[in-house]
């Protein structure tokens, strides 16, 4: 599991070259994305659950560590199309993946939230801790679903113009400006 900082790493260099590649209409066999897709799996996977214990999932991960390394073997196949200059630049983009990558995420998958198409969401950062039940209480007030992700994000869900209305009472009550 100590490697999978550096494998995640790895694979956001990889996914970037794959990208440049196609960018520059180099020709990359369709099975690294598909690889690509696998091995991102297989990272999200125990980044999620981080309890596993790394001798019964070795195989996995010896599994994640070829495929990256198929990976690689044929985008620089295809990055030789462009020159040993370009070559150089992805391998030092490589040796040098785990002091730049992963870039920042924002999450986008909001478990919970109703799927209707006449519904929206909102995610509110507090500068604040703000107290639960006053929230579910706006919430209940505007007829808006509220969700807590932690302490200081909500997540409100509802009607468009129902959601506007407290957020603003949200805004008016507990946002401060720093």
């Amino acid at each position: 599991m100590e490697n999978l900082p550096v494998f995640e790493s790895e694979w956001y260099v990889l996914n970037d070259m794959l990208g440049d590649l196609k960018s520059k209409r180099i020709r990359v066999p369709s099975s690294v994305a598909e690889n690509l897709r696998y091995t991102r799996f297989i990272i999200e996977h125990y980044k999620e659950t981080p309890s596993i214990e790394t001798h019964i999932h070795y195989d996995y991960l010896n599994d994640l560590e070829a495929a990256l390394n198929n990976v690689k073997a044929a985008l620089f196949e295809g990055a030789r199309e462009l020159g040993e200059d370009y070559v150089a630049l992805w391998r030092k983009k490589i040796d040098e993946a785990p002091l730049n990558y992963p870039p920042p995420r924002k999450k986008t998958l909001v478990r919970g939230l109703p799927r209707d198409r006449k519904s929206d969401f909102v995610r509110i950062t507090f500068n604040r801790d703000v107290p639960k039940t006053e929230l579910l209480r706006i919430a209940e007030e505007h007829n808006v679903n509220i969700y807590f992700q932690d302490d200081k994000v909500v997540v409100v869900s509802g009607v468009p113009e129902k959601i506007k209305k407290a957020i603003r009472i949200m805004a008016e009550r507990y946002f401060q400006p720093l």
